[in-house]
């Protein structure tokens, strides 16, 4: 349903891991959890790598980047005249946008309209990308299913990593992100992009300060990234199920 557009950059999110600690507690690695999300990665990053719990699988080095969804009623489109169209795949008008932010919606894919409506890129139909109103999902909706959750959606190649994987990415535990929020290094694989089978991207809500968000949280050109093992797996996706699913 989306066709998210990858532009390179580097990365942030949020977090939180009691649930995790309690389903860990008597499994030899359960130690390797006592910090996460409570204080930033103790020691140097090779430390905390060193740290990720036997169960889970490494899948490599993942350049990064993050995304975002508009919102029209922020000052950044103020001053702007409507003349631009946003049209449904049959081509009914949804809106008329002002021209750097239709421009900026065909890159990030989805939006918060001045009245409210919630719109997500559906595909591009005669050379122009069209969109889907979304109800009950106010960030939009990645791939479909799948609400949208900042600092903790990450959009992958679905060839690469299947939606729905959770993943962890150690650089990222600890980290204070622009929502207040410690990080625990928990995402889910809940959007897609085409940036390659090695890139990801990090959904950041509304977050108009991505270069300086960017600059804050990703101290490496590369993150390492690992696939948590079922029990993790369960007991996070337990936590959020209620925030993610969405049916339409």
């Amino acid at each position: 349903m989306n066709e998210r557009r990858w532009f390179p950059t580097a990365v942030g999110t949020a977090g939180l891991v009691l649930l995790v600690l309690g389903l860990l507690i008597g499994r030899p690695d359960a130690a390797h959890f006592a910090w996460l999300g409570h204080t930033a990665c103790p020691g140097d990053p090779a430390s905390c790598e060193n740290q990720v719990p036997a169960g889970f699988k490494r899948l490599g080095d993942f350049a990064h980047g993050v995304y975002r969804t508009l919102d029209e009623s922020s000052p950044e489109w103020g001053g702007e005249d409507r003349t631009e169209p946003l049209r449904t795949r049959e081509g009914r008008v949804i809106a008329p946008v002002g021209a750097r932010f239709r421009r900026q919606l065909d890159v990030e894919g989805n939006a918060r309209l001045r009245d409210g409506r919630v719109v997500n890129i559906e595909g591009t139909f005669g050379g122009e990308s069209r969109f889907l109103v979304v109800e009950h999902a106010p960030f939009g909706v990645g791939a479909p299913g799948y609400r949208l959750l900042p600092y903790r959606t990450v959009s992958v190649d679905p060839k690469r990593i299947a939606l729905g994987t959770v993943l962890f990415i150690p650089a990222l535990v600890g980290v204070r992100f622009p929502n207040g929020e410690v990080h625990d290094g928990f995402f889910f694989a809940h959007d897609t992009h085409d940036g390659g089978p090695d890139t990801l991207g990090i959904f950041a809500g509304f977050d108009r300060e991505l270069d300086r968000t960017v600059k804050k949280l990703a101290t490496k050109q590369a993150l390492r990234v690992y696939q948590a093992d079922s029990d993790a797996s369960a007991v996070l996706i337990r936590r959020f199920k209620d925030q993610f699913e969405w049916s339409g």
